[in-house]
């Protein structure tokens, strides 16, 4: 069985074997003479009526629910019917390699949605229809001769006409002499848009200003549209040029609702920026917007937002306290501290890859890799290392070159983002020591240096104030509280490196004046002081055998500990009444934690700390 226009097989079927259309529809929606006695009705009307008589001649024999793919209007979901009218096209299918080929010369980001153009050529079998039946759209430019269709084209230099309005420049058909009529059909809205390269540099107003535009540097829009704006893009501007539009072209994608549909006005889950942006700020929804990867659709999240307003505040503080250090004179260049080149190298090389990723439009990276560094290698670490300096006036000259670097810097990668907390900082306090009369037109920040073992040292320093900052916290010791801490052990190479910054060690984490670094590893010794069972490992694994075995951690204690002081491990078969012929051992395989006590052999009244290589002698 073959229905005329049921689909486009069926239309596929027609156009082999030049079947006749009868069109049971016309593009009212109603149904046509060929129906019948259901003429004119609409065709949900039609439906019932043809089962209604159907149920009255008794030869409906089962009627049930049928499911099935039906094309719909995307905004009002009314089923899509096929009529047969007479429409414009152009010729597209001749030229799919040229598209691919064209494609190819451009730069995608992101790369896979290349992808989806080549799909979409390689999957079209029917030349574009260009006409449309609307009341708003650019008017095609032609007129028809009513007795022999001969058409009538408007000379180029008056092709953006009405024909429904404007006169034809010849009065009558050049054909047979008949009454020329003009055409009632419009543009499908590419056709305008699909030259706007062409548009924006000036095609066929001004060849010198084309010359220098054309082909455009970049193609922004979102994936969905690939196979519409950026396809009949590179279609119409190549046949008209001969060259590609643009040089790269870059795709977004979409803001869904929260519950990760697409926004509809039909469904009632829109979201509207503008009340967003009036409670918490255009910044903090550039930050949410930015934070998007190119090509992704990703759910509306509220609290996207809310970390959008907390890095803007960190910012702002951190901004705050570059400026206070500085106050009104921009620090001269200086010779540098061991960990502001260090901070500075980190800096240089953050710059080098945020601009590697801005060449690359990978926008949303860069701000992950400028906030991480703000928030957690200068707010967390920097900062709070030379804190103590600053108190106490010391290397004030390298401090605050270096904090004028990172301020100024930080902020014009961060401006890209945030456009009116940056301009506000700029104009407050960085514009009376620059040329530029705003952020927004100042160059992009440069490296300043690489220097790899400052880096490292850096690096090491940084480590250690974090790693015992991170105990004292365990301990449930305040930061800022002095502790005695006698000597650090380790290596003669890692006291290399750390060396010209000890005394930055020792003031930010409140060592005695008299502590001592000793080139070499201490004599210690160890001694199991609890067995520390992992809930998150047990329960998961062993479901109800855990609790006998946490059972038997928490109550055995003593006993545990001399069997660890014979042995490195525990095979889980070899607790008491479980039974299991899983190899498990209860260390290895992280069932258990060991908390060992760790002193210099010898010394009764001090304990060890230890990390990283380093040895701390803490005294009880």
């Amino acid at each position: 069985m073959i229905c005329t226009v049921g689909d486009k097989e069926d239309l596929n079927w027609v156009f082999k074997y030049k079947l006749p259309i009868e069109m049971s529809i016309n593009e009212a929606g109603c149904m046509t003479g060929i129906c019948g006695k259901y003429k004119g009705m609409k065709i949900v009307d039609a439906r019932k009526a043809v089962i209604d008589d159907l149920k009255k001649a008794d030869i409906l024999i089962s009627q049930q629910p049928l499911d099935q793919n039906v094309g719909a209007c995307w905004r009002c979901k009314t089923p899509v019917e096929f009529v047969n009218a007479k429409q414009w096209f152009l010729k597209t299918t001749d030229f799919k390699q040229l598209v691919l080929k064209k494609s190819e010369e451009m730069g995608w980001y992101p790369k896979f949605m290349k992808i989806r153009l080549q799909d979409w050529v390689n999957s079209l079998e029917w030349d574009w229809v260009i006409s449309r039946q609307r009341y708003f759209a650019t008017p095609i430019p032609l007129w028809e001769c009513e007795k022999c269709n001969e058409i009538v084209l408007a000379k180029k230099e008056d092709c953006y006409i009405d024909p429904t309005i404007d006169k034809p420049y010849i009065s009558k058909c050049p054909k047979c002499g008949g009454k020329l009529i003009g055409c009632k059909d419009v543009f499908d809205t590419w056709m305008d848009s699909s030259i706007s390269p062409l548009y924006n540099t000036f095609w066929y107003r001004d060849w010198n200003l084309f010359k220098k535009l054309y082909p455009m540097s970049l193609r922004p829009q979102s994936h969905d549209i690939i196979r519409t704006w950026a396809f009949y893009t590179i279609l119409r501007c190549t046949l008209l040029t001969n060259e590609k539009p643009f040089n790269d072209i870059m795709m977004g994608g979409f803001i869904l609702s929260e519950d990760g549909t697409p926004m509809h006005a039909s469904l009632g889950n829109v979201i509207d920026p503008l009340k967003i942006i009036k409670k918490y700020g255009s910044d903090a929804f550039r930050n949410y917007a930015a934070s998007c990867a190119l090509g992704e659709d990703n759910p509306f999240r509220t609290k996207d937002i809310l970390r959008g307003v907390k890095l803007l505040r960190k910012i702002w503080n951190v901004q705050n306290f570059i400026i206070n250090i500085i106050n009104y004179e921009k620090p001269e260049k200086t010779e540098l501290l061991d960990i502001d080149k260090w901070i500075l190298t980190k800096y240089s090389k953050l710059v080098k890859k945020c601009t590697k990723l801005m060449d690359n439009f990978d926008y949303s990276q860069t701000l992950k890799d400028v906030e991480y560094f703000l928030w957690h290698e200068v707010a967390d670490h920097y900062l709070e290392m030379i804190k103590s300096s600053i108190y106490e006036n010391k290397n004030l000259d390298s401090i605050k070159y270096t904090l004028y670097i990172l301020g100024l810097g930080t902020l014009k990668l961060f401006a890209l983002f945030f456009p009116h907390l940056t301009e506000e900082i700029y104009q407050n306090f960085y514009k009376k020591f620059e040329q530029d009369q705003s952020i927004h037109v100042s160059f992009w920040p440069e490296p300043i240096l690489i220097d790899i073992d400052s880096e490292k040292s850096g690096e090491t320093v940084k480590t250690y104030i974090s790693e015992f900052r991170s105990w004292k916290s365990d301990q449930g010791i305040a930061l800022n509280a002095p502790v005695k801490v006698i000597a650090t052990y380790a290596s003669k190479d890692y006291l290399l490196k750390i060396k010209p910054s000890n005394l930055i060690i020792t003031s930010t984490l409140k060592f005695p004046k008299n502590h001592k670094f000793i080139g070499k590893k201490p004599d210690i010794e160890e001694k199991i002081t609890k067995i520390i069972p992992v809930y998150a490992k047990i329960g998961p694994t062993l479901k109800t055998e855990g609790k006998k075995l946490i059972k038997w951690i928490n109550q055995n204690q003593a006993e545990i500990i001399k069997i660890l002081e014979k042995k490195e491990d525990i095979k889980l078969s070899e607790v008491p009444d479980i039974k299991t012929d899983q190899k498990i051992f209860l260390i290895k395989d992280g069932f258990i934690k060991i908390e060992k006590q760790v002193k210099i052999k010898g010394r009764k009244n001090s304990k060890i700390l230890r990390f990283n290589g380093f040895y701390l002698e803490i005294k009880k």
